[in-house]
């Protein structure tokens, strides 16, 4: 028990976790904002649109195929 806690208290008065803790959470900050314009985009849509209709055409071809043997 007494090493967790020397442990902690360096942690806390560490000037460099401070800093490292704000950087950290500025990059998920960063990564959250960048998938949500991702996620919105134009581009992104036609891309799941035109994932769609490969993998309808893909299975409407294998139920043709399971139909013949």
């Amino acid at each position: 028990m007494e090493p967790e806690k020397n442990m902690e208290e360096e942690k806390k008065n560490d000037p460099a976790v401070g800093i490292a803790d704000k950087m950290i959470n500025k990059a998920e900050e960063f990564i959250d904002e960048t998938a949500d314009k991702i996620y919105n985009s134009e581009t992104y849509k036609k891309a799941g649109d035109t994932m769609e209709k490969a993998t309808l055409s893909i299975f409407r071809k294998a139920g043709k195929w399971w139909g013949k043997l």
